[in-house]
């Protein structure tokens, strides 16, 4: 949940704030409110990370003193406020900028050390992006500055990072990935345990059942489906020929293919929102196929050395 406060100083939820944030900045045009479109695409309002921390300083807070909550809360930058305004953002960048420019010469007639400088002498400006304005729109700006402001000057909601933005994607594509190693994982063991002959026969033998006639079974591995790779793997009379790669048990074998199957089927065909604990359990099973395909490797590397 996205931490920040009203002007009463109660904490106010990512959905409190994102429908305060519309109402204040009085977005009259519908399709600029939060709405089914803005749950179902992509858009700035999903990517609001979760448990931030609004955190601010007044333009008449001191360079040292904001470098000091700076690395407290981990930032790297910091909005600067006039009263309830945003006028700009204080970054380690905009401080070595100006400070880099400015001579030992400049700093001693000034009489004062950098850190006893106001933070408004140092300020550069961030883009400002709407909750419902697609992640697209902001590439440019996140490039340019490594970060954007969400919200209004007036109404201040949060900030974006490109950490903020490669967390989400990783996020979402994680069971993709994970998904195409396995699948990818298990065609590489199906190939080198069996050869073209023998997966043909194995597949009418074994997927029969799955089909009105012999001529609809696929006998090459590129034609088949995970379901089909599934049940030829976990068949009884196929077991023999799988159990030296996928362990002596076929019953915990076939729950962690079964496993990945469900997921998966979930995952392609958008029937649910997969969460972290199913990426978990896909990260679980690849692993146990990285394993697999190392110690194949290892035998037939010591093979060839024994020959």
């Amino acid at each position: 949940m996205i931490v920040t406060r009203n002007q009463s100083g109660q904490v106010l939820s990512k959905e409190a704030v994102l429908s305060d944030d519309m109402a204040s900045l009085d977005l009259c045009d519908p399709s600029e409110r939060l709405s089914l479109a803005s749950e179902l695409f992509h858009r700035i309002n999903r990517i609001i990370p979760e448990g931030q921390t609004l955190l601010t300083v007044p333009v008449t807070c001191l360079v040292r003193d904001a470098v000091r909550s700076m690395i407290s809360a981990g930032y790297s930058q910091i909005p600067v406020m006039a009263g309830s305004e945003v006028v700009g953002v204080f970054s380690y960048r905009s401080f070595s900028k100006e400070a880099a420019l400015a001579s030992l010469e400049d700093f001693q007639k000034q009489r004062t050390a950098p850190g006893d400088l106001r933070v408004d002498e140092f300020l550069e400006e961030f883009r400002f992006a709407r909750v419902t304005e697609e992640l697209s729109d902001v590439f440019d700006a996140m490039d340019r500055d490594n970060g954007v402001l969400i919200g209004t000057p007036e109404n201040l909601i949060g900030i974006l990072t490109p950490m903020d933005f490669l967390r989400y994607l990783h996020q979402m594509a994680r069971p993709f990935v994970l998904i195409s190693e396995i699948e990818l994982a298990l065609r590489a063991l199906i190939a080198i345990t069996l050869a073209s002959d023998d997966l043909a026969a194995l597949a009418k033998k074994c997927l029969a059942s799955a089909f009105a006639s012999e001529d609809q079974i696929p006998t090459k591995l590129e034609d088949m489906t995970f379901d089909n790779y599934v049940s030829l793997i976990t068949n009884g009379d196929a077991w023999i020929n799988f159990e030296a790669v996928f362990g002596p048990s076929r019953p915990r074998a076939s729950a962690r293919l079964k496993q990945v199957r469900d997921i998966r089927n979930d995952t392609f065909h958008f029937k649910r929102e997969i969460t972290t604990s199913d990426a978990d359990v896909l990260a679980e099973q690849r692993n146990w196929l990285l394993v697999r395909v190392k110690q194949h490797e290892r035998q037939s590397t010591a093979l060839g050395e024994a020959k």
